[in-house]
C-alpha cells in the first residue's frame, strides 16, 4: 500500500474502504472488478492502483482493515471486561452492529472472505481465521465464570454451537440480500436470552 493512502482525509479513506467492502462482499475475489470499486469510491481506477499496486494487495488490506475495525469495536464495547459469557455475547453483538452502521458492508465482506476459495488469497486468509478463532475461543473460555452454568456442560461444544449458529444466520441473511444490523441485534438478543435459559443454572 502506498503511504499516501494513509495521508488522505479520513472521509476519503473511508469511502475507498467502504467501496472495497461493498464490491468484494457482492462478488468473489476473482470476479470483483477494480473499476467498480473505484467508481463506487468516486475515484479513477488509476488512482486506486496508485494507492494499491494490485487487487490482491487491496483485498488483503481490506481483510486486515475489517479485522481491525471489528476488533476495535469489540474492545470499545468491553467484551472481555466481564466474566459473564452471555454479557460478552451481548457486548459483542452491540460492537458488531456498530461496525455495520459505520461500515455497512464490513461484516458481509468478512463473511465472504471466510468462504473465498481463490488460491491467490485463500490459504493466507484461512490461516489467519483459524489462528484468530482458536485464540478467541481459548481467551473467552478461560475468562468466563463457569460456576454459573449447569453441571456437565461441554464449554467448547457450546462455544462452537454459537459460532455455527451465527455463521448460519449471517449466510442466510446474505442470501436474502443485505444484513440489517437492527434486525440482527433484535434476533440475537432473543437468541442470547434463549441460550441463557438453556445453559445457566
Amino acid at each position: 500500500m502506498n503511504k499516501g493512502f494513509l495521508a488522505l482525509p479520513e472521509e476519503r479513506q473511508r469511502a475507498i474502504v467502504n467501496a472495497g467492502f461493498q464490491v468484494f462482499a457482492q462478488n468473489s475475489y476473482k470476479k470483483a472488478p477494480a473499476a467498480e470499486i473505484a467508481s463506487v469510491a468516486g475515484i479513477s481506477k488509476a488512482l486506486l492502483f496508485y494507492h494499491f499496486k494490485n487487487k490482491k494487495e487491496l483485498y488483503l488490506f481490506l481483510w486486515n482493515k475489517s479485522f481491525g475495525i471489528i476488533a476495535g469495536q469489540l474492545d470499545k464495547a468491553g467484551v472481555m471486561e466481564t466474566d459473564d459469557y452471555f454479557e460478552m455475547l451481548h457486548r459483542s453483538l452491540v460492537g458488531k452492529c456498530n461496525v455495520m452502521r459505520t461500515y455497512p458492508y464490513a461484516m458481509e465482506f468478512a463473511l465472504r472472505v471466510y468462504y473465498e476459495k481463490d488460491p491467490d488469497v485463500a490459504d493466507e486468509i484461512q490461516y489467519d481465521f483459524e489462528q484468530v478463532n482458536r485464540q478467541t475461543e481459548i481467551k473467552v473460555l478461560g475468562r468466563i465464570d463457569k460456576s454459573r452454568f449447569r453441571d456437565g456442560i461441554d464449554f467448547s461444544m457450546m462455544y462452537q454451537e454459537m459460532v455455527w449458529t451465527t455463521d448460519g444466520y449471517m449466510r442466510n441473511a446474505m442470501m436474502q440480500g443485505r444484513i440489517n444490523p437492527d434486525l440482527l441485534e433484535e434476533d440475537f438478543e432473543k437468541l442470547i436470552c434463549f441460550w441463557r435459559s438453556i445453559y445457566l443454572r
